[in-house]
This record gives structure tokens, C-alpha cells and sequence, in this order.
């Protein structure tokens, strides 16, 4: 199969406030996982990301089409290992045939289930997926079909390295694996032509393969809210980071064809607050 890929750094702001406490799942032993700002964190945890900012890499096919997505995000823990949360997102996209419009996309519904941890060694394993309710967002912004995305979430921390490398003990790596199935594989379009006659354009909705992996270096130290190490625990300081994302179609005229980001940044985490 033929096989591109193209980066593009994504700029965005994240300004997040969670609830990092004991009770919260954003810790496994030692190792806090922050929120993260290309990816999914693979641990379930209550916060709130207010709108931030997200230019996309421009599509490669004519009309290049220049798109903007400013999404917010609510998460609620059910129990310790089970979080539910939604996604909304207001899209602005523009090109030259149709020129500028904008609306909010499809209400997304996900959850994530923390199936495995191991404190010890800083490491934890989780299931989940989110779904896309159809017809929910503006006509013209949003498909009319749901998607469907089980995901797999895997992260680790090094604390559990030797003395011989203590340098690398900060290292915490985060990495998510999906596929997007929309509901309706086909989408059919109308278009009147001026002499009345109606034309309809068939458009494939492909499967999509969703990679992510964020590398960090977790600079942070854990506090108390008590003396002497007692009371409620809260992370402070910061993650430097860099996250990769790909898309891969897996049927449809572009299947095989990877798209992907890199994204460098910086996170600083504090007891109520991030900002990435």
C-alpha cells in the first residue's frame, strides 16, 4: 500500500482544572499523569478543560481546506477506575469553493475504564472509547452519521529504574491505540445542476487507525495538604513533552495514507490547575 506522512506542529492552550488528589487517577504510585494536550491521558480522572485552541494541518486535496477546532472537555469519575466524559467542539473551516462557515461538531460521549494498574513499577492499562452522536452538530460542520471509537490507553512511569540511570527516573510515556467506525459507511449527496436535473456524489466513510504517543519528563514533586507529608497529596512542577498522532484510513480511496502531527510543548501542573 502506498504509504505518505506528513507533521505539522499543532499550537494550543490548555488551561485545566482537576481535582489531583489521592482520590484522583491521574496518579499511579509515585507517577502523575498530566493532562495532555494532543493525546489522551490513559488514566480516568475529574477535570475540566475549558476551550482552547487547535489549528489543523491544512488537507493536501483541492480546495485546501484551512480548519480551526476549539474544543472543551468534561470528565466525572463514576468509581476510582471509571470515568465518563463529553466533548464538544466549535469548528471553523474555510476554503475557496464554499468559503468560510462555522458551527459546532457532533456531541462526542466517551469513558474510560482503568482495567489494570501496578503501582510499583508506575504503570497502568485502560479501556474505553468514545462515540460521535450523529446530527447533533450544525448542518454542514457535522456528519449526519455517529462514529464509533474503542481505544486502548497504556502509560508508563520510570521510577522503578536503577540508580545507574536515576536520569532517566522522571521519563513517563503515554501511548493510545483506536479505531474510528463510523455508523454509516457510505454518505450520499445531492447537488442541483442548472438544468434541474439532481446528481448524487458517493462519498466512502472510511475506517480510520488513531496511533498517539506522548514522551514526558515529569519534573513534578508530590505535596501535601497537611505537615510533615499528611493530608490530601497534589502534584506541582513541570512536564516537559513532545506528542506524535497519525490517522490512518483503512479501506476507501486514501486507505494506507498516513497523516500525522508533532507536537513539542511544555505542561505546568499545580494542585487545582494546568496550563499547557
Amino acid at each position: 500500500m502506498a504509504r505518505t506522512a506528513r507533521y505539522t506542529a499543532i499550537t494550543g492552550f490548555l488551561l485545566l482544572l482537576a481535582t489531583c488528589s489521592e482520590g484522583s487517577a491521574a496518579y499511579v504510585g509515585d507517577r502523575f499523569f498530566p493532562s495532555t494536550l494532543a493525546t489522551t491521558v490513559p488514566t480516568p480522572a475529574d477535570f475540566y478543560n475549558p476551550p482552547y485552541f487547535v489549528r489543523l494541518p491544512d488537507t493536501a486535496t483541492a480546495p485546501t481546506t484551512h480548519e480551526i477546532d476549539i474544543p472543551t472537555t468534561y470528565s466525572r469519575l463514576v468509581t476510582r477506575d471509571l470515568s465518563v466524559f463529553f466533548t464538544e467542539t466549535f469548528r471553523i473551516l474555510e476554503d475557496s469553493n464554499r468559503g468560510t462557515r462555522s458551527g459546532f461538531d457532533n456531541l462526542v460521549i466517551g469513558t474510560q475504564y482503568q482495567l489494570y494498574t501496578n503501582p510499583e513499577h508506575q504503570f497502568v492499562f485502560t479501556v474505553g472509547g468514545t462515540a460521535a452522536i450523529g446530527g447533533t452538530g450544525a448542518p454542514g460542520i457535522a456528519s449526519s452519521f455517529s462514529t464509533l471509537t474503542p481505544t486502548v490507553y497504556i502509560g508508563k512511569g520510570f521510577g522503578d529504574l536503577p540508580d545507574s540511570v536515576a536520569w532517566l527516573r522522571p521519563l513517563t510515556i503515554s501511548a493510545t491505540a483506536a479505531v474510528a467506525m463510523p455508523t454509516d459507511p457510505v454518505s450520499l449527496t445531492a447537488t442541483a445542476l442548472p438544468s434541474g436535473a439532481t446528481t448524487l456524489t458517493e462519498t466512502i466513510n472510511p475506517k480510520i487507525l488513531q496511533l498517539g504517543l506522548a514522551l514526558e519528563y515529569s519534573l513534578v514533586t508530590n505535596h501535601y495538604t497537611g505537615a510533615n507529608r499528611t493530608g490530601t497529596r497534589y502534584p506541582e512542577g513541570w512536564v516537559p513533552l513532545v506528542e506524535f498522532t497519525t490517522s490512518t484510513p483503512l479501506n476507501g480511496p486514501d486507505a494506507g495514507k498516513t497523516t500525522g502531527t508533532v507536537n513539542p510543548g511544555v505542561i505546568w501542573v499545580s494542585r487545582y490547575l494546568q496550563v499547557g
